[in-house]
């Protein structure tokens, strides 16, 4: 008997109550061996059609699969205080649009509080958005219209693309007509991103969160002062708890180290952030004494911030420092699967070292395998880069204008638009990460490039390039570019990743793509014009990653897929005219994620899917002819989460799901 929390979650709006919401959320504990839980939607639904008369589909909307964000470990003072901010802001009678700002400096827990309120009330909403880091993302030259096609990808499910803010804002008025929506901006700084994102497109009823650093940004954006509440340091005895929590895993201190914690606790003056990252540096620390007064005394003569989070930076190792700053500088956003097979090729224990940076907080990793990082500690990292180890990471085209470019010895390099004047003064002997986006190339020569260079990643640069140029790289990456070539100085290649359709693709795949036997993550997505994968991939046996994602044109996949042995994860999305899977799928023993979303042409699943042991996801969503799951799913003991959203045809769920014993996320809406 297997029982879990299936959430099933309908908002529905008949004619004659336009104005108002009615929402069902049902708790269902339950084994599946006693009840056929597809029997159990169809009654559902044929029930809300009756009580309402609702005939069509399109009238029934579901928001069961919007997450719960990530809130805090240790969630130390936050229940009464977003319970504070809720009824003042969000539960508000007022019929109007609420625009509300939270206010303070960074890591005084302004996003934290922001996503607890987010999770406590979204549900009561017809769609919410949550929209992280706006200043730093404008600032890193990605256009506002991206933010706005995620937040409509979040109200309305849109899947096309924003070209401009315009656009955006039309779009915003055209689709979202009457939806009541709450709308949470992270990192507010200034009044045009708020009029692109929380215009007057919003419908009454609709809430705005914004939060910023500056409270003279709320104002601005049409804030009202009694929505603005200023974020202040925890009370000491919550400071305490905090800091306790994180230094000796529980809420108060041991007796011997209580005054130093108190202290402590006092310098840092109940900010979250200080108070998590010194907690953290101090844990394996208890029986050493002299560390915990030296720590204190480091963040008494430091007042500023940046300092203080330091202290556990100088701890790091030699590595572990470097991997901190390229992820500061650069993979913040990125999932680690890539930055990891870069750090392989340099240092030694990179998983250790990702670790050990992960448990003293000075990055996250999510449930997905992305990398991210507070802001403070971003900046702190960066001023590192900037100041300490000048000339090594240049990551802004800003720098150049600072002079930066007369140091030729960067070892990582990313250049996302403009025209550098003197393109030879970038690529020194060190170059080792090379990134650049809307740059031309045809001024590059081989002699620019280096053999140290592991990391080769081309935008959107409007020029043939030929990787005849580079020698013993590791990761190559395009988008948007015509043409390349390729000779046997890449066999070395650890990752390859091509978005987009270029001349010569399916000679590259059909000759080239068996020889590269190093290759462990390769990504062919948006390849409109590929008909097929030669049977030489199944070469490929140190192949972890493959993403074919968007090859509208490709219709099987060969049997030599079945060769890849260390194959972990397999993306099919939108693979439209992919009608069915290979047999010899069932040698694969590692996949612990199987995407189809999209395929639309796929009828069934091969009997031989019940035996890939490791599966965790598995992703049919829009299957819109699969007709049938076989007894084998039952097999899949590890899997974790299964989506079957809109697979119109399945009409019967098979008995063995019951044997799904790690089953905790199952989609069945459609």
């Amino acid at each position: 008997m297997i029982c879990f929390q299936l959430l099933l979650h309908w908002s529905v709006v008949p004619d004659n109550l336009t104005s108002s919401t009615i929402a069902f959320s049902i708790d269902l504990h339950c084994s599946f061996g006693n009840i056929n839980l597809h029997l159990f939607l169809i009654v559902m639904n044929s029930a809300l059609c009756t009580l309402w008369d609702i005939r069509k589909p399109d009238q029934l909307s579901h928001s069961f699969d919007r997450a719960p964000l990530d809130v805090a470990k240790h969630p130390v003072g936050l229940e009464s205080l977003t319970n504070y901010l809720i009824h003042k802001f969000i539960l508000n009678s007022e019929e109007g649009v609420i625009k509300a700002g939270l206010w303070g400096i960074g890591g005084i827990g302004k996003t934290t509080v922001a996503k607890a309120m987010y999770n406590q009330v979204s549900s009561k909403f017809d769609a919410a958005s949550f929209v992280f880091n706006v200043r730093t993302t404008a600032a890193e030259g990605r256009d506002l219209a991206k933010l706005q096609q995620k937040i409509l990808k979040d109200l309305i499910k849109y899947d096309g693309k924003v070209d401009s803010v315009d656009e955006g804002i039309s779009l915003f008025r055209d689709r979202l007509g009457r939806k009541r929506v709450l709308l949470i901006l992270d990192d507010v700084d200034n009044r045009e991103q708020s009029n692109a994102l929380a215009g007057d497109w919003l419908a009454p009823g609709s809430r705005v969160i914004l939060t910023s650093r500056d409270g003279h940004i709320l104002h601005l954006v049409g804030v009202s002062s009694e929505c603005i509440h200023e974020m202040s340091g925890l009370q000491i005895n919550e400071a305490l708890q905090l800091f306790c929590w994180h230094a000796f895993l529980k809420a108060s201190p041991i007796p011997t180290h209580e005054d130093l914690s108190n202290r402590i606790v006092e310098v840092c003056k109940g900010h979250p952030l200080s108070l998590e990252v010194i907690g953290s540096f101090l844990y394996d620390k208890q029986n050493d004494e002299d560390c915990w007064r030296e720590a204190l005394h480091n963040i008494t003569v430091h007042p500023d911030i940046h300092e203080r989070l330091k202290i556990s930076y100088n701890a790091l190792s030699e590595d572990e420092k470097e991997i901190f700053l390229d992820i500061a500088c650069f993979f913040i956003g990125e999932h680690k699967r890539c930055p990891v097979i870069f750090w392989e090729s340099l240092y030694r224990m990179v998983h250790t070292a990702i670790h050990n940076l992960s448990l003293k907080l000075l990055i996250k990793i999510d449930e997905e395998g992305v990398f991210d990082m507070h802001d403070h500690l971003r900046d702190m990292g960066r001023t590192i880069a900037e100041r300490e180890r000048a000339g090594t990471r240049l990551w802004e085209a800003a720098h150049l204008s600072r002079g930066e470019s007369s140091n030729n010895n960067f070892s990582r390099l990313r250049l996302i638009g403009g025209n550098p004047q003197r393109p030879e003064t970038l690529y020194g002997s060190a170059l080792r990460f090379l990134h650049m986006e809307y740059v031309p190339i045809d001024g590059i020569t081989r002699a620019m490039l280096p053999p140290s260079l592991r990391w080769l990643r081309l935008r959107v640069c409007d020029k043939s390039f030929h990787l005849s140029l580079v020698r013993n790289i590791w990761r190559y990456a395009i988008q948007n570019l015509f043409h390349f070539s390729l000779e046997d100085r890449i066999w070395d290649l650890r990752i390859m990743q091509v978005h987009c359709d270029i001349s010569n693709l399916q000679y590259l795949v059909s000759n080239i793509l068996g020889n590269l036997s190093q290759l462990q993550h390769l990504e062919l997505t948006s390849c409109t014009n590929l008909n097929n994968l030669p049977h030489s991939i199944g070469n490929l046996s140190n192949l972890h990653y493959l993403n074919l994602k968007g090859c509208k044109k490709l219709n099987k996949l060969p049997r030599t897929i079945g060769n890849l042995s260390e194959l972990q994860h397999l993306e099919l999305k939108s693979c439209t005219k992919l009608n069915n899977l290979p047999r010899s799928m069932d040698n694969l023993s590692k996949p612990q994620c199987l995407n189809l979303q999209g395929c639309k042409k796929l009828n069934k699943l091969p009997l031989t899917i019940g035996n890939l042991s490791q599966l965790k996801h598995l992703d049919l969503i829009y299957c819109e002819k699969l007709h049938n799951l076989s007894d084998v799913i039952g097999n899949l003991s590890q899997l974790k989460h299964l989506d079957l959203t809109f697979c119109n045809k399945l009409h019967n769920l098979p008995d063995t799901i019951g044997n799904l014993s790690k089953l905790s996320e199952l989609n069945l809406f459609y």
